[in-house]
């Protein structure tokens, strides 16, 4: 059979027993050393494949595990069978040698995982893959003849049906057809989902051809959990899971459920070793509107918001349900079937990233309302499902600050026109001072502008004497007027129409320098950078947005709720008040 291969992790369990155990006892039999497989139905102590001295000890130990898909990252459970098995053989052998057969080659962390096993031990421990039993058939030709013989005789069967060899493309849509057919035939009530993965494993789902399948033809799924001391995590997960139903994948090695059995019908009989049992949440619900309602204790609405089912889960003693709330809330309630009992485990977890600012802010308005309701109502699809009421010591009103910058968008997105998305990745000082400065224009306020500590002014050479007084030191007065002025906020370009940007009390870096240049004939074109003295912020507004054009230009702070305001802020306003100019930015 030239160029034929043995495919190792595709070819299922039995195939790979079958075919490592006949290669290695044919390797190390021989020299008076005999290798042997042993059955572990009756209890094999620890061996898959053996091999024994001349007196009858046993000098060497093969572990077979049938992990195509290796056992780390999703497959890190399998580690501990692993371990099990090593620590069995040493146990009940003591060998010199124990190897772990694998039907592909093993990571670099898996094999140092095997390696490590031998801690504490005197034994060499090592790792035997694809490649190593590919060498082995290679040794052993005809061996591979043998095993290479079925897969003949199945393509010979087929001769008849040449897309049974699946040669090309195509020919997999007509063998699949085939066996689609041959699906529906089983039963008028249940159909298979099946299908093979990229990584050669398959999969089948029984699915309901009809509402009342489970009527019509019932079906039975058993298993016997047996759970360690070590398990108990596992342990609490399946049991919410039976007493609730499944909301979240539960993953079951062997040693905890080594089989699975079925009934019901002659097509569904029987009964399977398993190397994991994966309890699969369903889609039950998935879609249904949700609403949550807070109420005082007159059953006053108080607040209320929306969302979708995003699963729901039925147990023995009750249910579970996992909705999606606007604004970025993930809601989970274990809810008991007797009425006498509460909501358990109610758990909510926020994530607004990407979510509309407006449906982030209603919100955290709503949080803000339920510790202090009396009764917190979810109604699915318009009918109420459960009801509950906050404990005493829980708090899920968010932060002050938080909240207040959600008002400060929503003020902006009234006033101008605009749309804010939550970012991922939270929000900058800068963006908070930004929106808190954009409110309080919108107001009819001068503001100090965030993070300016001063502008540049070019000199075109003519200047008077108060100019050449003012850089000098008498300081400067300035006023910048800006047709359309760009201020950024999460992101988005927020645009203002005739803006002024006003310095009262400027101090020229440099200024005798700047003041001598331009009594020389040489000032034209030198660059002036103008700072506020004492730290007096430069202020921005909109002339527009004043309420009184006659009175002084009035000036507050950011306000920003957890933010300390401009450091020269409070000097500026105390300065201008003793001044009788009352918060005058001009």
């Amino acid at each position: 059979m030239a160029g034929q291969t043995v495919p190792f992790e595709t070819m299922g369990q039995p195939e790979f027993d079958r075919v490592v155990e006949g290669l290695l006892v044919t390797e190390f039999t021989g020299g008076g050393f005999t290798a042997q497989a042993l059955d572990g139905r009756g209890g094999d102590g620890g061996i898959d494949v053996g091999v024994w001295d001349p007196q009858r000890n046993v000098v060497r130990i093969f572990q077979l595990k049938y992990f195509p898909e290796g056992f780390s990252g999703l497959h890190g459970r399998r580690r501990q069978q692993v371990k099990d098995s090593f620590d069995t053989a040493w146990k009940n052998h003591q060998p010199a040698r124990w190897t772990l057969v694998l039907p592909r080659n093993p990571t670099r962390e898996e094999r140092d995982y095997v390696l490590r096993l031998a801690a504490g031990h005197d034994v060499k421990v090592d790792v035997l893959g694809r490649a190593e039993l590919d060498g082995l058939f290679g040794k052993y030709p005809h061996l591979l003849d043998y095993f290479a013989k079925d897969r003949a005789v199945e393509l010979l069967a087929a001769v008849h049906k040449p897309e049974e060899a699946l040669a090309h493309r195509k020919d997999i849509g007509v063998v699949l057809d085939r066996v689609q057919k041959q699906l529906a035939a089983q039963s008028p009530h249940w159909m298979w989902e099946v299908g093979i993965d990229a990584r050669g494993r398959q999969y089948q789902r029984l699915v309901a051809r009809h509402p009342g399948a489970h009527l019509a033809e019932p079906l039975t799924t058993t298993m016997t959990a047996t759970f360690a001391e070590d398990d108990e995590d596992l342990r609490r997960q399946f049991d919410e899971a039976m007493r609730f139903g499944v909301a979240d994948t539960v993953v079951l090695p062997a040693r905890i459920v080594p089989s699975v059995g079925f009934s019901g019908a002659p097509w569904f009989d029987g009964e399977e070793q398993v190397s994991e049992v994966h309890l699969v949440p369903s889609n039950a619900g998935a879609g249904a509107k949700v609403t949550l309602i807070a109420e005082d204790s007159n059953h006053r609405r108080l607040g209320s918001v929306n969302g979708k089912v995003r699963r729901f889960a039925r147990g023995a003693e009750g249910s579970q349900l996992i909705a999606d709330i606007d604004g970025g809330l993930t809601a989970r309630w274990v809810i008991p079937d007797s009425a006498d009992t509460p909501p358990q485990d109610v758990t909510f977890e926020t994530s607004n990233g990407g979510v509309p600012a407006r449906d982030v802010r209603r919100l955290t308005k709503f949080m803000s309302l339920i510790d202090e309701a009396n009764l917190v109502t979810i109604r699915v699809n318009d009918q109420d499902f459960a009801a509950f009421r906050i404990g005493a010591g829980d708090r899920h009103a968010p932060d002050p600050a938080f909240i207040a910058f959600l008002d400060d968008l929503a003020t902006i997105e009234n006033e101008l026109d605009v749309t804010f998305t939550y970012p991922p990745d939270g929000v900058s000082v800068a963006d908070r001072l930004w929106a808190a400065t954009l409110r309080q224009m919108l107001r009819g306020f001068a503001v100090p502008m965030p993070r300016v500590d001063g502008y540049n002014i070019t000199l075109n050479g003519k200047y008077d004497d108060d100019l050449l007084k003012q850089l000098r030191g008498d300081g400067l007065s300035l006023l910048s007027v800006r047709k359309q002025f760009v201020a950024t906020i999460l992101g988005e370009e927020i645009v203002l129409d005739d803006v002024f940007i006003h310095q009262g009390r400027g101090l020229a870096e440099n200024g005798v320098e700047h003041a001598d240049a331009l009594e020389a004939g040489n000032g034209k074109g030198r660059t002036v950078h103008i700072v506020g003295q004492g730290n007096q912020p430069w202020t921005i507004y909109q002339p527009a947005r004043l309420r009184d054009e006659g009175a002084p230009v009035p000036v507050r702070g950011w306000e920003a709720v957890g933010l300390d305001e401009h450091p020269g802020l409070a000097k500026m306003l105390t300065s201008r008040a003793e001044s009788g100019g009352d918060a005058s930015a001009a």
